[in-house]
């Protein structure tokens, strides 16, 4: 009997499934779990959060992106600590798991959203104070782009995980 060939959404569902599987039962990681560990995480993460975009303003690029390459570790060791509960779909988690990572973005959002709104509040300051006649030319250099744009991809991909370290007891 010859077997069907598994469609590229299938082979992905099966992929994230045997993953969901292996992470849900690893116990490899389970010094990472504990509070003190995952508050310890969670300081390294937001000080590579910083470290990025100072990096890619003072830095030459291929240092930036190296940068870039530690805090992918620190993001990697990081949802191991939460065994990834923040990143799986609804179909690998109990209904608590489900719970606390809805929780978990919610409170992630509204961060998210603060700290948008605060960069955005202090660009209009900014602009209001140095703008003559109402007009600014900003020179935005490649380094200065991308300390942008990796300051705001990893807080929207890290702070799910920071929440939830944060807020879970040591059974996750």
């Amino acid at each position: 009997m010859t077997e069907k060939k598994l469609t590229a959404r299938e082979r992905n569902a099966r992929a994230v499934a045997e993953m969901a599987d292996t992470v849900m039962r690893d116990t490899r990681w389970d010094w990472m779990r504990t509070r003190g560990a995952r508050r310890g995480i969670v300081a390294l993460m937001i000080a590579l959060l910083v470290a990025m975009p100072v990096a890619w303003l003072t830095l030459p690029a291929l240092a930036a992106l190296g940068v870039v390459g530690l805090a992918a570790v620190g993001w990697w060791a990081l949802r191991m600590s939460v065994r990834v509960v923040a990143d799986l779909p609804d179909e690998f988690l109990d209904e608590r798991q489900a719970r606390v990572r809805d929780r978990a973005y919610l409170d992630a959002y509204k961060w998210f959203a603060s700290l948008t709104l605060l960069a955005a509040t202090v660009a209009l300051i900014w602009f209001v104070i140095v703008s003559e006649d109402d007009l600014v030319t900003i020179e935005l250099s490649w380094g200065g782009a991308m300390a942008i744009f990796w300051a705001f991809e990893g807080l929207a991909l890290a702070l799910p995980s920071i929440v939830l370290a944060l807020h879970e007891p040591d059974r996750t």
